[in-house]
């Protein structure tokens, strides 16, 4: 990129315009790259505890109390076995984004990776879906209802998935065409 003429924009020592760097108070508004990858890993984690507690001890207590017909825990267990994989994914690539390695390769494949996980659980969450919605016992709103709202979240999640993917692979496409310039 070749600078400006005008004498009043500065440059860097690598001839990269720096007029418009950011002010004190809008550095201050972003917070830095190692600051968000440990919210995103916190939440990572987070969402991880929760799920575990639900298939391991909410579940399996409905099921024994009446709530839920006996299976449920198991199937839902089934439905949360890919997310085990999104978690991996999600936690490396929030650790990448912490050492500012953004647009790379391996973001691509994990940003994929993770789309295709959310939408093998979409897959699963559809045929519980369909099972719990033919079954006429006294919980089938309530499982047809959960079921439908994992399916829905998990079919989300793919195709956002997906899309962030894209948008990497394409950011990171330019970002190596720059780096070979410079």
């Amino acid at each position: 990129m070749k600078p400006r003429e005008d004498s009043s924009v500065s440059a860097d020592k690598n001839g990269r315009d720096v007029s418009s760097s950011p002010t004190p108070n809008e550095r201050k508004a972003h917070m830095s790259h190692r600051t968000l990858a440990v919210l995103l890993e916190a939440t990572d984690a987070f969402a991880v505890v929760i799920c575990l507690a639900i298939a391991l001890f909410v579940l399996p207590s409905a099921e024994r109390v009446g709530d839920l017909k006996h299976g449920s825990a198991l199937f839902a267990g089934i439905g949360m076995l890919p997310l085990t994989v999104v978690a991996v994914c999600a936690w490396r690539l929030f650790s990448a984004v912490g050492r500012e390695e953004t647009f790379t390769v391996g973001n691509v494949r994990r940003l994929r990776t993770i789309g295709a996980a959310f939408g093998v659980s979409a897959a699963i969450w559809l045929v519980e879906l369909a099972l719990a919605a033919f079954n006429l016992n006294r919980t089938r709103g309530r499982t047809v209802l959960g079921t439908g709202v994992a399916f829905v979240f998990c079919g989300v999640l793919a195709v956002v998935s997906a899309a962030l993917a894209s948008l990497t692979a394409a950011a990171t496409e330019l970002k190596n065409e720059n780096d070979l310039v410079i």
